[in-house]
């Protein structure tokens, strides 16, 4: 009974500590108070209290290390038992410690292992006893996360401390040093091909106490029942140093910039120091290269001229920036210059002409002609070389200056748009600038117009005195409908758009507005306007001002898909006539509810893909849609302005839902003329969605389809990488990242996976180029995700990417399906010991690669 008491209060204070974020000091002071009138803590509850109360759906309380180590001190807690109490499972096998999947904070195992590391560093082992259990717990750690720099350095610490010294050269270490022997080597594997300085330290303590071992059969438990068959098979895999081939970075850069560019900083520096190890100068070379390569490609496959126009905007208005970053760490005689000067030297110079070249009537690189002019001007102006290097690097005279305004401060703009309304409006204008400030500009739009536009929608106030309620629908709405262009445009998520509260209207507006709910799902307060609604659309009644009154836009517009579902429901039953639906539906085309049918479309447009031969779902759908798509030669100008606003942000879902009921439902005569009203809008969102002529182009390709259409671009990815290896003006082959997204979202990722890994095998079979495959392999596993598509069928039009967000159509990706591989490598092993090798090699890559990215992040956010 005393000790569930102090269990309790022990919980109660460590919830308390965190919420009220108490100093570790006064922390300090609270536990021994308690520690004094219950003596007796069991060192497992108090720990798994800590951790309990420590985190946010697995990510660290920033108080949590402190609070760890105070405890530790306080001899509260053992040193093993953080260890213990955190021990992983089964399910978390492959998962590398150190990643955080796009988490603003470290995991509160990551902060665990440090924060052991450190206190072992500075000795708090005093005892063999504590050394053999600490080794002992260590051991499912390292082979459920053989990768991770974290663990690595816990070992070493641990293996380095004064008590190690002494206990493992005695008789009685003789069966920890066999089992902890056999994981060290997997960690020690692992870890060379991450960090090779621990993993050499980590090889001299396993040479110093001989933990080479045989295994005996006790120490068989102390492995917690990992396969030591699967590890001794994954020991004897030896790979070759990794190739950083053309082709790897092109993969990537193309992955990051396809479409919506995905291009964070912090994952793609960490991605490039873990590829280039160092080598700053191949580094830059390769990266500047690599952006002029995929712009080169763009304008051979004949991209959208907007598709062109971005990619040049990331040359001139983000990669100078981003160099930054490392000229800071180039000391003479490197230089950025220097790197700037060789990469230019390689570029394709067919589709990068001189000035003297662009007038050639035969050539078509003069939409690109200067290109390389605005990109060392955009470097010039942020200081990677002076201006007067410009005409020697182009070897031309530049035909432009630097900005007038020079380069922009972020501060300064958002300062200037506050003071000065107007300014926003110019800089709008200057965004499509190729000349450097672009970045600035943009990031100043989002903190100056954004943020605060969410935030009136969110805490929007109506006047008592506000008179008519129509201007206050129409002014909510337009405001709505103008965030939404902007989500839509740039398929932002909720933190670039200032959305913090994952239940403010905003959040739920982007998150579940296109989904319509049952009735049982809603409160009494929304039946009641619901039924307002159907009554003012659909009876005698007609909308009216007090209606408007008794709901608030908010309100309403998280109503209209629901209101939409129950108006065609009651078509569907007889209850409600077509063309009663369709008077009751022309409301929406007046300008004070016309926002709402971006939301409303997009339902539509989900609905339609389950329409079926025999279903009269379709009789009822197709009159409503053409009410609200074809609107009447009457409407003003205003309103029908608003009205392609709406379609701008619904064609691409639209348009593949009418076209799929047309094939569906051949004999309609009423679809097309809505597919021609839809089409002239597409093409104004940026997503990474293949259109449909792409895809059946892939789909057609001999023999197996997107099979034959991925291998065959691998293909020419190698051929490209030998060709341009002796020579310094190739074009770049012919790339789309949509392909790969593509097959996966098709065919799956496990047979995408397959279709990758036989390329290895072929290429292992012929002894050719074995190493520049495993690059375009690793890659094309580590490029940047996608997201759910427009013009794919979802209950939810935009997904999203903070962890507050669940996403409900997670896919399976070709990282989840190397873990599920690897699982299965040594049983595979029995009947085929080359691929299972391939699949270990694949593995070891990808995951350094994760944790090192991680181990970056997780030092970022400690800063």
């Amino acid at each position: 009974m005393a000790q569930d008491q102090a269990a309790s209060q022990w919980r109660t204070l460590i919830k308390a500590c965190f919420l009220r974020r108490v100093p570790s000091d006064q922390f300090a002071d609270l536990v021994q108070a308690l520690k004094a009138d219950h003596p007796t803590l069991s060192p497992e509850n108090s720990t798994q209290a800590l951790f309990d109360a420590g985190h946010q759906n697995g990510l660290a309380d920033p108080r949590l290390a402190g609070y760890l180590e105070v405890l530790l001190d306080s001899n509260i807690i053992e040193i093993d038992s953080p260890l213990a109490v955190l021990q992983p499972s089964i399910q978390q096998h492959g998962v590398t410690l150190d990643e955080m999947e796009g988490a603003a904070r470290p995991h509160v195992q990551t902060v665990m292992v440090q924060s052991l590391a450190k206190k072992i560093a500075a000795g708090i082992i005093e005892e063999n006893r504590e050394l053999f259990i600490i080794l002992h717990r260590l051991v499912p750690w390292i082979n459920y996360y053989p990768s991770s720099m974290t663990l690595g350095f816990l070992v070493s610490a641990t293996l380095g401390c004064f008590v190690a010294q002494r206990a493992l050269l005695s008789a009685k270490a003789k069966k920890i040093k066999a089992s902890f022997g056999q994981s060290l080597t997997l960690l020690i594997n692992n870890l060379s091909q991450v960090n090779i300085q621990l993993a050499n330290t980590l090889a001299y303590w396993q040479k110093h106490y001989q933990l080479h071992d045989e295994l005996s059969a006790e120490s068989m438990d102390l492995l917690n029942n990992v396969e030591l068959e699967a590890l001794s098979f994954q020991e004897g895999v030896i790979d070759n140093m990794p190739v950083n081939s053309r082709s790897g970075l092109y993969i990537y850069m193309n992955a990051a910039l396809s479409e919506r560019p995905l291009f964070d900083d912090m994952t793609v520096m960490s991605y490039l120091n873990m590829r280039y190890k160092g080598e700053i100068a191949s580094l830059t070379t390769e990266l500047i290269l690599a952006s002029f390569d995929i712009l080169a490609n763009a304008m051979y496959r004949n991209e959208p001229s907007h598709t062109i126009t971005r990619l040049r905007s990331f040359l001139v208005n983000k990669l100078p920036n981003f160099l930054s970053n490392y000229a800071v760490m180039m000391f003479p005689p490197l230089s950025i210059e220097t790197c700037i000067s060789q990469a230019l030297l390689r570029i394709d110079p067919a589709a990068f002409p001189s000035f003297s070249q662009m007038f050639d009537p035969l050539g078509k690189g003069g939409i690109l002609s200067e290109a390389r002019q605005e990109f060392l001007f955009a470097c010039a102006l942020h200081q990677l070389i002076p201006e007067g290097s410009i005409e020697g690097l182009l070897g031309d005279v530049p035909m432009q200056s630097l900005p007038a305004g020079g380069r922009y401060a972020r501060n300064e703009l958002v300062a200037q748009c506050t003071s000065n309304p107007a300014r926003i409006e110019e800089l709008i204008g200057e965004l499509e600038n190729m000349e450097g400030n672009a970045g600035e500009i943009a990031g100043a739009m989002i903190e100056a117009l954004l943020q605060p536009l969410c935030g009136i929608l969110d805490n929007w106030q109506e006047q008592e005195d506000q008179g008519e309620s129509q201007p206050v629908y129409d002014e909510f709405g337009s405001i709505l409908l103008l965030v939404w262009m902007i989500w839509h445009r740039f398929d932002l998520d909720e933190v670039a758009h200032g959305i913090l509260d994952p239940n403010s209207f905003t959040a739920q507006y982007f998150r579940s507005a296109s989904r319509s709910r049952h009735i049982q799902e809603l409160t009494e307060r929304e039946s009641e306007l619901l039924g307002g609604w159907v009554r003012g659309l659909f009876e005698t009644e007609g909308i009216n001002d007090e209606l408007m009154s008794a709901c608030k836009p908010a309100e309403f517009h998280l109503l209209v898909t629901t209101l939409f579902d129950q108006s065609i429901r009651a078509c569907q039953a007889g209850v409600l006539a077509v063309e009663t639906l369709k008077g009751g539906l022309e409301y929406f085309l007046a300008s004070f509810l016309l926002p709402s049918l971006a939301a409303g479309l997009v339902w539509f447009a989900n609905r339609i893909w389950e329409t079926k031969d025999s279903s009269n779902l379709i009789d009822s759908l197709m009159p409503a849609l053409h009410t609200l798509l074809l609107r009447p030669s009457s409407m003003s100008s205003d309103p029908s302005a608003m009205h392609s606003a709406v379609l701008a942000i619904v064609a691409e879902p639209l348009d593949a839902a009418l076209t799929h009921a047309q094939r569906v439902h051949s004999l309609r005569v009423d679809i097309s003329p809505m597919l021609d009203v839809v089409k002239p809008h597409m093409q104004k969102h940026r997503h990474r969605a293949a259109a449909l002529q792409e895809l059946e182009t892939w789909a057609s390709t001999p023999k197996k389809g997107l099979e034959t259409a991925l291998k065959s671009m691998i293909h020419a990815l190698m051929r490209w990488n030998i060709a341009s290896a002796n020579s310094t003006d190739m074009s770049p082959p012919s790339y789309t990242h949509r392909l790969l997204l593509r097959t996966l979202q098709i065919l799956g990722a496990n047979a995408t996976l397959r279709i990758l890994i036989d390329e290895i095998m072929a290429q292992m079979e012929s002894g050719d180029y074995v190493d520049m495959t495993f690059d375009i392999v690793v890659t094309m596993i580590l490029a940047p995700p996608q997201q759910q598509q427009p013009g794919i069928p979802s209950p939810d039009f935009a997904q999203q990417l903070s962890p507050a967000y669940p996403q409900l159509h997670n896919r399976l990706t070709l990282r989840d399906a190397l873990h599920t591989q690897f699982a299965e490598a040594n049983e595979l092993s029995k009947t085929d010991t080359a691929r299972a090798s391939v699949v270990v090699r694949l593995h070891r890559r990808v995951e350094a690669f994760c944790t090192a990215a991680a181990t970056m992040n997780a030092d970022d956010a400690g800063d």
